[in-house]
């Protein structure tokens, strides 16, 4: 039998799930009622033989409901005198409990029958179970379903927990973006959920995972940072569902490492081919549209890159309604500040507001968000929140946080999405120094300590991976913020600039605000310049998760570009600036390549992609003159594994002029012996055999040779693997189709809104 609480719905929920029950249970349609005070009746049936009133309250606290309703439910009762009545609660009640509670309704309800607490609603859920999954916060918010769905589910970082996923998902409304996403991940097996920030992208995917994880047993495996990290868990016979949460970066294009672009582009060829796989991905809508022009690999990709937009639209008055609603009654806010938006109807300002936003529906919902505005302003407060969503963070971060802390916060605006807490301090201490020989603060050895512990929870969270500590922002809009603060503080920027730690510092900052250069650059280009070339060989504070052979995490690393991959970087800072100081930045990078070739140090990869950039304007930086065919002859020089023929394959694809047909199809043949021992060993997995076997056909297309014998080993030894271990295919599941049922009667959002109000009265009297 069910064992819920009943805790994970508000009251309007409640109501529901007691009248569909009930419906279900007495084979009859209860009436419902529309704006109004109920008096005493929230559902009825009425025909000559029998008048049935049903009244719901949904309280944990026995003792406070025994008061409300012997001081006002009980006089309603006796005024209306109905044939029967039925109360509805959601506290649970002992046998002297039921006979209290009947005493007060005599002789209306006829027996404590007609008093059903919490052990008689899961009884009845027992015995209609298709009323517990038509409403699915119930079974959703569940422990079992919680402990099922991590249990199912490769976090490692153990960032998703029980309770967060379940205030998520009691704070979610069904809208049509969830059918989309579904047909999508029907059709392709993949889906892209894309929208503006704070529209509600990270909770539908979790729910479409839960939804996966309880109804069609998929295992939940997340994606932190880079597809390397599923590599061991990936099981092409398994059911499994893969979540890669802003895979293009939290507030611009930054997230995509090396090639990444190339290998998820595969990784989703292969996702739309295997029946058992899913793969879920969010990014905010602009960062995908600059992410087709900067990619050649997604602009032209063979699989359909068309999302599953979030959009506003799907937002209706009622949607928008229950969304503010869910979040009133869930919320910590004292009732005085919730009176504020209820009384005279002024939710319905927030519900219509054309910025309306969720995430700014949570973070004004949030009492130690709002507890320092006077009740007086607090609406107002609200309402100018939505119209500027920067005034989210801007008055806390103005007003509310220590110098130490708003040092901290601007650090961590200039580097990676997450860092090491070591890093951080690294980094904010240079900063904080740096800033208060300018500015004359004084400063305490605790700093650092006590500005964490303040903005922990709120601006910023921590978490550990295996034994490394990690710091984040809190969510994206705390970075947008910042960007947004920065690019309106040339100051701050200049002085991030000239106390840099890591390289990718300078990398954020020229990318400024979504994609746009802060003008302190452009206007002191050299206070860029100077600590940018000092800082060139600089470590980076990105991070990627370190995972074992069963996918846990067991650490990070950082993500180091090579010395090719940072002059890659100079070029774009050469040609947007044009000045002498920033060419002579770049001629000085391309001269050390030179000798980390002749030392054979140089990144062939990179090497290649720089020549890809650096040739068609090789006249404008005289250094660039041997690069090709030096770059030509270390890799010939060198050509001992596979990443080898492949970063030769890539340079005669480029420029096929520059290598001789003779030496061509000498290493041709060459890699074909290659081939011979390459493929043995790779005999475990289909899905990385068929990625070997494509990986090979490319290089050799390039350099003409022909090792057809070995992909196709490759190819028929994948198929024998899988026809081991096939499993059946999804059977289809009708009944997902009433995930999207709303609500059966006419919804009435004044109703819903007055009657919170009403409970709020009620307790409070």
């Amino acid at each position: 039998m069910p064992n819920y609480d009943f805790q994970s719905l508000s009251s309007y929920d409640f109501e529901l799930l007691a009248r569909d029950l009930l419906q279900k249970d007495l084979n009859v349609r209860l009436e419902s009622f529309g704006k109004g005070r109920d008096g005493g009746i929230d559902f009825r049936f009425r025909n000559p033989q029998n008048d049935l009133i049903v009244q719901c309250k949904h309280y944990a606290d026995y003792d406070l409901l025994y008061r409300i309703l012997k001081r006002s439910e009980a006089g309603k009762v006796q005024r209306l005198k109905p044939l029967r009545y039925i109360l509805v609660v959601s506290t649970s009640l002992t046998p002297q409990r039921k006979e209290d509670i009947l005493a007060l309704f005599k002789p209306y309800c006829r027996s404590t029958d007609d008093v059903i607490g919490r052990e008689d609603l899961n009884n009845l859920l027992g015995l209609h179970p298709d009323i517990e999954r038509s409403h699915f916060k119930l079974w959703l918010t569940s422990e079992s379903v919680m402990a099922r769905f991590l249990g199912h589910g490769v976090w490692g970082d153990s960032e998703l927990t029980i309770e967060r996923i379940r205030q998520r998902t009691r704070l979610y409304v069904p809208n049509p973006s969830f059918a989309r996403a579904r047909k999508v991940l029907d059709k392709y097996h993949y889906c892209i959920i894309a929208g503006i920030p704070g529209i509600g992208k990270t909770t539908l995917a979790e729910i479409l995972l839960i939804d996966h994880v309880d109804r069609r047993e998929f295992q939940a495996v997340r994606i932190a940072n880079d597809l390397a990290e599923i590599k061991a868990i990936k099981n092409p016979h398994s059911r499994q569902i893969f979540y890669f949460d802003d895979f293009l970066g939290k507030t611009a294009l930054d997230k995509l490492q090396k090639n990444e672009d190339q290998r998820l582009i595969e990784f989703m060829e292969e996702v739309a081919s295997n029946n058992n796989w899913r793969f879920v991905l969010t990014t905010r809508e602009y960062i995908l549209n600059a992410a087709r022009f900067r990619y050649e690999t997604l602009a032209n990709s063979a699989v359909d890159l068309a999302p599953c937009i979030v959009d506003l639209a799907d937002y209706t008055r009622p949607i928008r309604a229950r969304i503010l609603y869910n979040h009133i009654f869930f919320s910590d806010l004292p009732d005085s500040y919730k009176r504020a938006l209820l009384e005279n109807r002024r939710y319905d300002k927030i519900v219509v507001h054309p910025n309306y936003n969720p995430r700014i529906i949570d973070h004004m919902t949030r009492a130690r968000n709002v507890v320092d505005i006077p009740i007086a302003a607090y609406f107002d407060d609200f309402l100018k929140n939505l119209a500027n969503p920067i005034l989210v963070w801007d008055h806390a971060f103005r007003h509310q946080l220590s110098e130490a802390a708003q040092h901290v916060l601007l650090v961590m605006g200039s580097l990676s999405e997450e860092v090491l807490l070591n890093d951080l301090e690294i980094g904010f201490n240079k900063f904080y120094q740096h800033r208060r020989k300018q500015l004359g603060f004084s400063t305490t050895s605790r700093d650092f300590e006590r500005a964490l512990k303040e903005l922990d929870g709120n601006f910023i969270k921590t978490t550990l991976v295996g034994k490394d500590q990690v710091i984040l922002l809190h969510n994206p809009s705390v970075r947008d913020f910042l960007e947004s603060y920065l690019a309106n503080s040339p100051k701050e920027v200049l002085d991030l600039l000239e106390s840099a730690s890591f390289f990718d510092q300078f990398t954020r900052l020229w990318r400024g605000l979504r994609g746009k250069r802060f003008s302190a650059i452009d206007n002191n280009a050299l206070a860029f310049l100077e600590p940018f070339a000092q800082n060139f060989t600089a470590p980076q504070s990105e991070l990627v998760r370190v995972r074992n052979s069963m996918a846990e995490a067991v650490g990070v690393r950082r993500v180091e570009w090579s010395f090719e991959a940072k002059t890659i970087f100079a070029l774009e800072v050469a040609l947007a600036l044009d000045t002498t100081s920033a060419r002579a930045v770049l001629e000085r990078s391309l001269e050390k390549i030179s000798e980390r070739i002749t030392a054979g140090d140089a990144d062939k990869m990179d090497l290649v992609s720089l020549l890809q950039k650096i040739t068609p304007i090789k006249e404008s930086f005289p250094a660039s003159a041997p690069l090709l065919s030096n770059t030509k002859n270390y890799l010939i020089g060198s050509l001992e594994d596979f990443e080898d023929y492949k970063s030769f394959g890539r340079l005669v694809k480029s420029f096929p002029s520059s290598v001789e047909p003779s030496t061509k199809d000498r290493i041709g043949v060459e890699f074909i012996e290659y081939c011979k021992d390459y493929v043995d060993g790779w005999d475990d997995d289909p899905e990385l055999l068929r990625h070997i076997a494509n990986e090979i056909s490319m290089v050799a297309s390039q350099l003409g040779a022909d090792v057809d014998e070995y992909s196709d080993k490759l190819i028929d030894l994948a198929r024998e693997l899988e026809a081991e271990q096939r499993r059946s295919e999804d059977d289809s599941d009708d009944s997902d189709e009433r995930w999207l049922n709303q609500d059966r009667a006419s919804e009435d959002v004044d109703l819903m809104f007055e009657d919170l109000l009403n409970e709020i009265d009620e307790k409070s009297n």
